[in-house]
């Protein structure tokens, strides 16, 4: 196993830890959000050359872009105290990146476009002003990951902090909330890395409904949502040197068929990332998708010990060689306990996954880049 690095840990179990005082608003927000960038993506990188064919001076070729992309995704916020609220996004984005050719004469020849498509992941204390009329101004912070799933020569940081305004607008149940947001991001990094737009602008609207904890049910079942984080213990690539053995974040949903029974699943992000030597980092993006069986030794005690097993699904993007296997099978075991409409579960996880894409038969021998079929980690929930 590589270099491990325990503060991004840290500060995650931190985080997760202080929820429970927080989370216990009933009122919540769920909706689409929507809108576009209002700077560039990249910034104009221009490289200029001698080229033979046109000996009357300089050829220059531009990378930039020009076009605003569209910004569509979900959104889900919790009320907390005093005008606070706690909101997150999926948002989906396509980076456009161009390419020119500017000849000594003015003459311009494009040499065709590539579309980076990210996903951020903004996470933003929201607070309300507390002032009279239909309009309430409200003002936003926090920090927004970001990933991408296309093998190009872009590799979009993923972390920044963001900041924004806006107003919203109630009727009845029915929320529009349209708002400014600014986002600095951590530098991408250096060639051969095409780095994106540091500051970035957008303006964007969230279209959603009002509802409440206790109205949350399918067939007269409690269905509960919430957030779901922690940190690994085993590396995720095997060969791989400098791991940083980072973190896993992403949403919780349980469905309580029986007091002893309920139905859990997962949609968890965790990238595999590999540090060290700057011209060589770089990081393979997983999704992994749990469905799990949990079953509780001691219901309605205020301290209740569980167990869960079942399948879990497994997606990937920004592969750099490596390709995760799709299916494994997780057991794990842990305790659960309530403070008021809130549910913290603190458990561990161990998951065996199948061997990588491409590992069977006569292809076995080509597949160097292998991820780790044994992964254990602890987490923590959140549901309401």
């Amino acid at each position: 196993m590589g270099k491990m690095d325990g503060a991004p840990q840290l500060r995650l179990l931190v985080v997760l830890g202080s929820l429970p005082a927080l989370l216990c608003g009933q009122r919540t927000t769920f909706g689409f959000i929507g809108g576009v960038n209002l700077t560039r993506d990249f910034p104009i990188t221009r490289q200029t050359y001698v080229d033979p064919n046109y000996p009357q001076g300089l050829t220059a070729f531009d990378l930039y872009s020009d076009t605003r992309s569209a910004i569509a995704g979900v959104s889900a916020e919790v009320a907390l105290v005093g005008g606070l609220s706690l909101q997150a996004n999926a948002l989906r984005r396509s980076m456009a990146l161009r390419r020119r050719f500017v000849f000594p004469q003015g003459a311009i020849q494009d040499d065709g476009r590539l579309a980076v498509v990210t996903w951020q992941w903004p996470v933003l204390v929201k607070y309300s002003l507390p002032l009279k009329g239909s309009a309430k101004p409200f003002l936003e912070a926090g920090p927004s990951f970001r990933t991408r799933h296309d093998p190009v020569p872009a590799e979009p940081s993923q972390l920044g902090f963001t900041a924004g305004a806006g107003a919203e607008f109630r009727w009845g149940r029915l929320v529009l909330s349209p708002g400014w947001r600014y986002t600095r991001w951590q530098y991408d990094g250096d060639f051969p890395r095409i780095a994106t737009k540091r500051d970035q602008v957008e303006f964007l609207t969230v279209i959603g409904c009002v509802t409440s904890v206790p109205s949350w049910k399918v067939g007269g079942k409690k269905l509960r949502f919430g957030l779901v984080g922690g940190t690994p213990f085993t590396a995720g690539l095997r060969q791989a040197d400098n791991q940083l053995q980072g973190y896993v974040v992403g949403l919780a949903a349980e469905w309580d068929l029986r007091p002893r029974l309920s139905l859990e699943s997962n949609a968890l992000y965790r990238p595999l990332r590999v540090g060290g030597d700057p011209s060589l980092e770089f990081t393979v993006l997983t999704w992994q998708f749990p469905v799990l069986a949990k079953w509780r030794l001691k219901p309605g005690a205020a301290v209740q010990p569980v167990l869960e097993a079942g399948p879990s699904f497994r997606s990937s993007g920004n592969r750099n060689g490596y390709h995760p296997s799709r299916l494994g099978i997780t057991v794990g075991g842990g305790i659960e306990t309530f403070y008021k409409t809130l549910k913290v579960g603190p458990v561990l996880r161990y998951t065996r996954w199948s061997e990588d894409q491409g590992q069977r038969g006569s292809f076995r021998w080509f597949l160097f880049n292998r991820t780790a079929p044994n992964q254990v980690e602890l987490l923590v929930s959140f549901t309401f």
